[in-house]
């Protein structure tokens, strides 16, 4: 995906960067859901606990193959950029 060139932000950049505040916002939305499940006094919906921990499990690991991704992406930019000087 990376189509940067050094000192410029792509499109795909932005795109990028928007998905993974779009992964961090559900992941929130499943957090606060996930606790209140939690914390209900009344009989649980098991399905629903094990559905919402399930999706923000999956939410989160997504998330941090994306950071991952970064972090690669910005190294190879830098050392790029200590290659051309």
């Amino acid at each position: 995906m990376e189509k940067r060139v050094l000192g410029q932000r792509s499109v795909e950049d932005e795109f990028f960067a928007q998905e993974v505040q779009k992964a961090v916002n559900t992941a929130q939305g499943l957090y606060q859901r996930w606790g209140q499940l939690l914390q209900e006094t009344q009989i649980v919906n098991k399905e629903e606990l094990n559905w919402t921990t399930n999706e923000l499990r999956n939410t989160l690991r997504s998330i941090e193959w994306d950071l991952e991704d970064l972090e690669e992406t910005i190294y190879i930019l830098l050392r790029m950029r200590l290659k051309l000087g």
